[in-house]
């Protein structure tokens, strides 16, 4: 018996070798340097794409064209993993927060500058809104043996705070289906993914168990309500249907080997059938990149409320 710590690192477990896989190819370079963490892919009405680099503290903004960026916002001490378009252009960055800040979301102009900050002391990971203007949050904290994370409510007028669904295992990612019936949570310790009724919370479920260290990170939908699900250090995205059920999935360029691992956040681009996937490597000399792939919907256009 043996075995190749390369090729064998993170193997796709038998039951998740779907007929349905594509490999995405490299698109825009963040950075060579490491380590380096970079999520919260975001397209706004101009088409242009917005990401977080949570080791530099940083939210970018990438014409899709040229692939020139800009600096939006910076705050070193926050450490930004995601950021979220109000229907009114203003930005919601969550941030997990370092030994000199707490986590929270800091809300800015479109421009990045800043505005207000919400959730002071709350660990948030990402960020979902519903069509009122309202927001759900993940509060990015809890293990399986200690499951004190939740999902948390801000009204519209973003004047106040409840907690929607409690003792959660380091819930991550979080997505609202196109009708917003459907909310989906990613459990990050606790390797679950859970749909949840919204007209009836108390019947949500955990429709889907995943294998290895590290679980799921963050999720979205596309306008066919299909569910993509990044596979933090596994380098790669499974692709649910609306009722939870895997039928395919992304790998990420070089996962066989080792390198690529560390996907984090998919979205298709509205208007398209262009799947953009933030991703990094700290193992090897692969960089951090925005990987691109062929998307099984198109881009769901209410991600910003174009309505």
């Amino acid at each position: 018996m043996e075995y190749d710590m390369k090729t064998d690192y993170r193997p796709i477990p038998p039951g998740e070798r779907f007929e349905k896989t594509v490999t995405a190819e490299k698109f825009h370079c963040i950075t060579m340097e490491r380590p380096k963490h970079t999520e919260g892919v975001i397209f706004d009405r101009l088409g242009r794409m917005l990401y977080a680099s949570g080791y530099e503290g940083k939210v970018f903004r990438l014409d899709m064209n040229t692939l020139e960026r800009e600096l939006v916002w910076f705050d070193p001490d926050l450490k930004p993993v995601s950021v979220k378009l109000h229907r009114d252009g203003r930005l919601f960055i969550s941030c997990l927060g370092t030994p000199k800040k707490d986590g929270r979301i800091v809300v800015t102009s479109p421009d990045g500058e800043w505005e207000r900050d919400l959730a002071i002391g709350f660990p948030v990971d990402d960020i979902v809104f519903d069509h009122e203007g309202g927001l759900y949050f993940t509060h990015f904290v809890g293990t399986v043996y200690n499951p004190c994370g939740g999902i948390y409510y801000i009204s519209p007028d973003l004047e106040h705070m409840k907690c929607f669904i409690p003792n959660l295992a380091s819930p991550n990612g979080i997505a609202l289906s196109t009708d917003e019936s459907i909310m989906w949570v990613t459990e990050f310790t606790g390797g679950r993914l859970l749909r949840i009724p919204m007209n009836s919370v108390n019947y949500g479920s955990v429709v889907y168990h995943f294998t290895g260290f590290y679980g799921p990170d963050s999720c979205s939908v596309d306008a066919d309500d299909n569910l993509y699900v990044a596979l933090y250090e596994s380098g790669r995205v499974m692709v649910f249907n609306k009722d939870g059920y895997p039928f395919g999935q992304i790998l990420m360029p070089g996962r066989d080997e080792g390198k690529n691992l560390l996907s984090t956040h998919p979205m298709v681009r509205p208007g398209t059938k262009e799947l953009y996937i933030s991703c990094a490597d700290d193992l090897t000399d692969e960089g951090s990149w925005i990987m691109k792939a062929p998307a099984f919907g198109m881009g769901n256009e209410k991600a910003f409320h174009l309505t």
